[in-house]
């Protein structure tokens, strides 16, 4: 078998994984580096190429990039500050900036945006409100690519469609890792695989000896409507997230990832198929969309909150055949399946066409549809027209929070010299808390030079 010998290795080449090797060279720029992904280059990725591949899972996204310390950078605060979290966040502000990413800052006007939030407390709707930038699913992979060119140019050596298979461990502490053809050896190894192979990184986990925990994850639909109902917050804002306790089990249900004059689109993975939604720069469409899920918390003796979310994508893809599902509002509130001339009838036309038309209750527990239609209903004191009839709901959206996998403030493993960092370790919940994960594993190798 070939080996092939470096100072880090890098697997995957998302978010995580580019800002590692980026902040690697700004601070030892003689380190032999090389960045591993199962995925294609930027050029080569083709749209439905959305889990791996440079760029990783965010490439393809919205493009969204949030830099406040609250909801998903939440959990950096388990190992940093909020002052560091807060810092770290501007530091890849700056970063995405010096590679061309010139996108407004949201919001606006910061005193409208407290009224807006008062006057939705009071009708019992709590609105969070981040710091945000909206880069465009059609001008982020221009952005990924400037990266990708430049970690080239620097010396870094770029390994694509390239699987790891294990890792290299001797006497506790990393030696490199390996696939089905070559050797990579190193003295430091940052595992960043993303999402997409976030089962395969527990399974790791649990062959090394690290501790991991579930955490919880969030079952839901998107959400598509004409992009009035939603203009006065999306002028503002860009993004708000939505958060309702439900009369019936007392759930929190929250939006995520509202897409303003955005499309639906499906992500598919090896056993499932779920949805996402996006925006391109020129907000062409006549809807938008966003997220709405409720939170899964799952306690002893079943735990395993990943297996339970993807049993019920699984659930939802079978009754689809391979695709999402569709239905109007007006038919999940009947409990009758939508059909195509039922969705006819609906003034909102589909962004997405790939779908089936069916009935969401036969795929979730009651309890989920419960408490996602009166989300919906509270929702609509504050977002008048979310509640029609006509709206549209795609499923499953899943956003599938990986096992967290057990570090001290480095992301250092108790496998020495064995980093982890991004979603696909439990650690972030998006590109750009990813990206700090990637800065602060980064930094911890630098600092052992």
């Amino acid at each position: 078998m070939k080996e092939l010998s470096f100072d880090v290795v890098i697997v995957g080449a998302g978010p995580a994984g580019l800002f590692a090797a980026i902040e690697l060279i700004k601070g030892k720029n003689d380190l032999k580096i090389a960045l591993i992904d199962m995925g294609k280059r930027v050029k080569e990725r083709s749209p439905k190429e959305v889990m791996s591949g440079v760029g990783g899972g965010g490439c393809f996204s919205d493009g969204k990039l949030h830099f406040s310390p609250v909801l998903s950078h939440e959990i950096l605060m388990e190992f940093i500050s909020r002052e560091e979290v807060e810092n770290l966040c501007n530091y890849v502000d700056s970063v995405f900036t010096e590679f061309g990413v010139d996108a407004d800052y949201y919001p606006k006007h910061e005193k409208e945006a407290q009224d807006m939030v008062d006057r939705c407390r009071l009708a019992g709707v709590d609105l969070v409100t981040r710091r945000v930038r909206h880069v465009g699913s059609d001008i982020l992979p221009t952005i990924i690519e400037k990266m990708e060119n430049f970690l080239i140019d620097n010396g870094v050596n770029l390994f694509t469609e390239t699987t790891i298979n294990d890792f290299i461990v001797d006497d506790g502490k990393i030696k490199g890792v390996v696939n089905s053809d070559i050797r990579f050896l190193a003295k430091h190894v940052i595992a960043a695989p993303g999402r997409i192979r976030a089962r395969w990184m527990q399974k790791k986990a649990e062959e090394l000896g690290i501790k991991f925990s579930y955490q919880p994850v969030e079952v839901g639909v998107r959400v598509e409507f004409p992009d009035y109902v939603m203009k006065k917050f999306s002028d503002l804002l860009y993004e708000g997230i939505f958060l309702v306790y439900t009369d019936s089990f007392d759930d929190v249900v929250r939006t995520f990832c509202p897409c303003p004059n955005g499309k639906v689109a499906t992500e598919t993975y090896d056993d499932f198929v779920c949805v996402n939604g996006h925006s391109t720069t020129d907000y062409s469409s006549p809807n938008s969309n966003f997220a709405l899920v409720q939170e899964v918390k799952l306690t002893k003796p079943v735990e395993n909150t990943i297996a339970y979310a993807k049993s019920i994508a699984e659930l939802a893809t079978t009754i689809g055949g391979g695709k999402p599902i569709l239905q109007r509002y007006k038919d999940l509130k009947k409990f009758r399946r939508s059909t195509w001339k039922r969705l006819e009838k609906s003034f909102v036309k589909p962004s997405l066409t790939e779908v089936v038309p069916g009935d969401i209750s036969m795929a979730f527990p009651h309890r989920i549809v419960t408490n996602l239609i009166e989300a919906i209903e509270k929702l609509a004191v504050v977002m008048p027209g979310i509640n029609s009839d006509s709206t549209l709901l795609y499923a499953p959206e899943i956003k599938l929070r990986s096992s967290k996998i057990e570090t001290d403030e480095h992301m250092e493993t108790k496998v020495k010299n064995l980093y982890v960092a991004g979603d696909g370790v439990g650690l972030s919940g998006n590109i750009v808390g990813a990206a700090v994960t990637g800065v602060i594993a980064a930094r911890g190798i630098l600092g052992k030079q």
